[in-house]
Formats: structure tokens, C-alpha cells, sequence
């Protein structure tokens, strides 16, 4: 790749990370309305090996970004994307091993697969909540990269430590990554990976992999396997025909902008006279097809509930496979002279929809737009200092994941807890110091409409166990600022614990 080409890619994906970060910043002010990127923040307070959740490969990135740029909303989003890019860029690789040749088609080829990866609405709106899901953009495109260049005769030993450790990774990020492992163990099995076997590379792999994922398996070993409260929940069955149809079809409505685009070149590209020559692409198409394959036979077999942002990874092979498909219609000469204005065109309506979309959210008083995190923990903190002037808030337990924003908005980031601070699933990751120091239960339902009286009973009967007198304060907040022309009134319900008792009891 040539100095220019280079400095193309980088013009290209800091635009897209620019355009889709002030996109999300215009369109989701606090975050994203579900709170799985306060609750990353919050898990990623410590350095443990899993949650009462999910695996915790996400936690210490978020908690590794966050040591190093601001606690901002805009920083989070710049995360997000950087990770979307990554992965670009490794779906791009991945169709470059079916392009060894130099050339301007083999340019254009690469180029195409990068611009059909970040025109995936899972690299696109989608990415801009970083979570379980999303960190898979990154790993499952790399993970396969390294797979098929340790496969390869006489592949050096250093792709196999490499796919040990990004297979270990995508485990760590979400337990779902088994689907991209069995796909590619699938694969391995027909020519001509399958006299990978008589090597030794292979198993270097293996135990790459094992020793990495090994302390992470001894936490959950030594916690009971907290996880599987939370997996329980997916096993809900009752999907019909109507979800199983959406699921398959997400391969076309999260890739409708390449379907579409790849369509177009190919009714208007012509022929070249001396096409690019590609390799058997037999093992992309089937790293195209197997995780959802293999999703949708869980599903029948075990009755595994299928919900759609598991489909946010599952295809991210496919742009790589238009690409190549696309190879053989391709000039030597580079289309991106031709593209630029097409793509600042599409950059500018991004920018203009999403502005569009929180001006509408802003006008009609959606519930999910206002509720303004910021807020919530600027009443809170205020209450806080009335009750105790020159103190410090140090933990918030209670509804979760209201409680986590906490520690992303708040100036002092003090310990979020799910629940009462000496009960599962807090006792997940403890908090051993709660008792000497000053804490607080919320309680807030979705979007602060309302009270959680489920959180409210349980933190009243933890207070009356202990013989702590209930200090129970009603807090209204409200979104303020530009951005917000009709605010609305939101509620939470606070229980101040102040530090006086001694020697507290774990209840499980």
C-alpha cells in the first residue's frame, strides 16, 4: 500500500470517527438510554476477572481508555468508534488474503471492503454503544485473520500465539465468541486447513488460549459461576417463525447500505479485460454463513432465546465477500476520485439525520432523551452535600444501572453497587469498605418516569434488618441546558446510609 493510499485510509476513518461521534453526541447526550455504557464504566472500577453478567475484556478497556482521556461523553464515543474502526480495518485484511496480488484492483478491492464494513449499520449507529456486543467488531474480524494466516503451510509460530490470544479475547469479550470459534473450527476441517492438524502450530494455539482464559475461568469457579443467573434469562424459548425470520434477516437489513452499493457497482462497473485473478473464496463464504448457522441451531436445540443485537457480529465477514465478489468489474485506476464526493455527501446527511432525530426527541419530549444522567447525579450530589456539608459520597448501590451512573457522571466516581452493597450481585465484586463510609440507594424507574418500588422494598428491608432508620428523600431533577426545550420533571428516591454500622452481615 502506497504512502498516498495510506494517508486516504487514515483521511477516511478519522472522518468516519468524527462524523459518527458527533453524530451520537448530538443524537444520545447520556449515554445510551439502556445504560450498558455506565454500567461498562462502573465494572471496570475494579480490576476483576468477570461480573454477575458478562466476562470483563470490555470493563478494562473502557477502564484503560478512561485513564487516559477525560470522563466525557464525547471520549466514550470516541472509544466506540476507534474500536469499529479497528475492526474495519481487520474485515479489510481479511479480504486481502484473497487479493495477494499488488495492483489498483487489489487497492480498489481493500478499499471497497473497508467502505461496505463501515457502511454496516453494526459499524455505523449501532457501534456507538460500546458494550458486550459491540466490542466483538474489533475481535471477531482479527481473531478470524489471524486464523487463516496460522493456518497457513509454514505459517510462522507468532500467528499462532496470535490466535490463541484473540480467540482468548473474543471469549473474555462475550461468551457468543464460541460461535466464531466453532465456525472456524468447522472450517479448519476441509482442505486444505485440514493437515493443519499434523503440525504443531495448532496446538500452540490451543494452549495459548487455554492459559489465557484460565484465570478468568478459576474467578468464575471460585464466585459459582455468577454468570449463569444472568444466561438463565436467555433460555426463555418461545421464539416463533416471525423472530427466527428477522434474526436470518438481519444479514440484509443491517447490510442493506452494502447490498445496495455492491448492486449498483455491479451493474455499472464493466468487465475488465484483464480481471483480477482471486483465490477459492469457499472458506469466507462459509465464515460468512456458520455463526449464524451455528446461533440458529442453539436456538432450535437448547431453545436459547434470539434477540437481534446478537446479530451485530455475526455477518461482519460479508463485506469482505462483496468486495471480492466485486473484484473482477474492478479498473486498475483508483475510484476514489470518483467516491470522495459521494462519501462527504453521505457524511453531511449522517450528520444532518442524526441533528433531524434529537431535534424531533427534543421537541416532542421523548422520555428516553430527556432523561439526562448528568442530571440525575448533579440532584443527587447536591441532596448529598445538604445532608452531610464536607463529606464525600464514596458508594451508590440500588436500581442498576442508575446506580452505575454514578461513577461515570459523578466528579467523585464513587463505587457503584447493584442492589444493597452486602448481597448478590454485589458480593460479585465487593465493596468491603461500605460500612465505614458514606453510601446511598436509588431508586428511579425507566427514564426517572416513576418509582422502582421493587428497589424501594428491597432497600427498606435491608435498612430495617441492620435497624438503620430509613432516611428516605424523594429527589426531583430535570434536564437542563440548549438541548433540552421542554424539561421534564424526573423522580428518584434516595435512602442515605450514613457510615455507623459495625460489623455488618453478607447475606447471599
Amino acid at each position: 500500500m502506497s504512502g498516498k493510499t495510506k494517508r486516504i485510509w487514515a483521511l477516511l476513518l478519522a472522518t468516519y470517527i468524527g462524523v459518527w461521534l458527533l453524530a451520537s453526541w448530538l443524537r444520545s447526550p447520556s449515554l445510551d438510554s439502556y445504560g450498558d455504557m455506565v454500567e461498562n464504566y462502573a465494572w471496570g472500577q475494579t480490576w476483576e476477572w468477570g461480573s454477575f453478567k458478562h466476562p470483563p475484556l470490555f470493563a478494562w478497556l473502557v477502564r484503560l481508555w478512561f485513564s487516559v482521556f477525560p470522563t466525557e461523553v464525547w471520549a466514550y464515543y470516541l472509544l466506540s468508534y476507534t474500536n469499529a474502526a479497528i475492526g474495519a480495518l481487520g474485515i479489510a485484511a481479511l479480504a486481502a488474503l484473497w487479493l495477494p496480488q499488488p495492483g489498483g484492483q487489489r487497492n480498489n478491492a481493500l478499499l471497497l471492503a473497508l467502505l461496505f464494513a463501515l457502511g454496516g449499520f453494526p459499524y455505523a449507529n449501532l457501534a456507538g454503544k460500546f458494550n458486550a456486543d459491540t466490542v466483538l467488531l474489533s475481535l471477531w474480524p482479527w481473531t478470524a485473520y489471524a486464523f487463516f494466516r496460522a493456518a497457513r503451510p509454514g505459517a510462522a509460530y507468532g500467528w499462532c500465539v496470535a490466535l490463541g490470544a484473540l480467540a482468548a479475547a473474543a471469549m473474555l469479550g462475550k461468551y457468543f465468541s464460541g460461535v466464531l470459534l466453532a465456525s472456524l473450527f468447522l472450517i479448519s476441517l476441509a482442505r486444505p486447513w485440514r493437515s493443519w492438524y499434523a503440525d504443531r502450530r495448532p496446538y500452540l494455539a490451543l494452549a495459548v488460549f487455554i492459559l489465557l482464559l484460565a484465570p478468568h475461568l478459576a474467578w468464575e469457579w471460585s464466585n459459582d459461576f455468577p454468570f449463569r443467573y444472568y444466561l438463565s434469562g436467555k433460555f426463555a424459548g418461545g421464539d416463533g417463525t416471525a423472530r427466527r425470520t428477522s434474526f436470518i434477516l438481519s444479514a440484509f437489513y443491517y447490510w442493506c447500505v452494502p447490498w445496495l452499493a455492491c448492486a449498483w457497482l455491479w451493474r455499472h462497473l464493466p468487465r475488465q479485460a484483464t480481471p483480477c485473478p482471486t483465490l477459492p473464496t469457499a472458506p469466507l463464504v462459509a465464515l460468512t454463513l456458520f455463526p449464524a448457522t451455528i446461533t440458529l441451531m442453539l436456538h432450535l436445540l437448547l431453545g436459547i432465546h434470539l434477540t437481534t443485537h446478537w446479530a451485530i457480529p455475526l455477518w461482519f465477514a460479508l463485506p469482505a465477500l462483496l468486495a471480492l465478489w466485486l473484484a473482477p468489474r474492478l479498473p486498475e485506476a483508483s475510484l476514489w476520485p470518483q467516491l470522495r464526493r459521494p462519501l462527504a455527501a453521505l457524511a453531511l446527511l449522517i450528520l444532518a439525520g442524526n441533528a433531524l432525530y434529537a431535534s424531533q426527541a427534543a421537541l416532542r419530549g421523548k422520555a428516553s432523551y430527556y432523561y439526562s444522567r448528568q442530571a440525575l447525579v448533579a440532584a443527587v450530589e447536591a441532596a448529598f452535600a445538604e445532608h452531610h456539608p464536607g463529606a464525600s459520597l464514596q458508594w451508590v448501590g440500588g436500581t442498576w444501572a442508575e446506580s452505575a451512573s454514578f461513577a461515570f457522571f459523578s466528579p467523585t466516581h464513587p463505587r457503584a453497587l447493584p442492589g444493597v452493597p452486602d448481597a448478590m450481585p454485589a458480593l460479585v465484586n465487593p465493596h468491603p469498605t461500605w460500612a465505614s463510609e458514606h453510601g446511598a440507594i436509588i431508586c428511579t424507574s425507566t427514564y426517572g418516569t416513576g418509582h422502582d418500588v421493587a428497589c424501594e422494598a428491597q432497600a427498606e428491608r435491608w435498612l430495617q434488618a441492620r435497624g438503620i432508620s430509613a432516611q428516605r428523600q424523594e429527589i426531583p431533577y430535570r434536564a437542563q441546558g440548549w438541548r433540552y426545550p421542554r424539561p421534564q420533571e424526573k423522580l428518584a428516591v434516595v435512602y442515605w446510609v450514613a457510615p455507623s454500622i459495625t460489623n455488618p452481615t453478607s447475606h447471599d
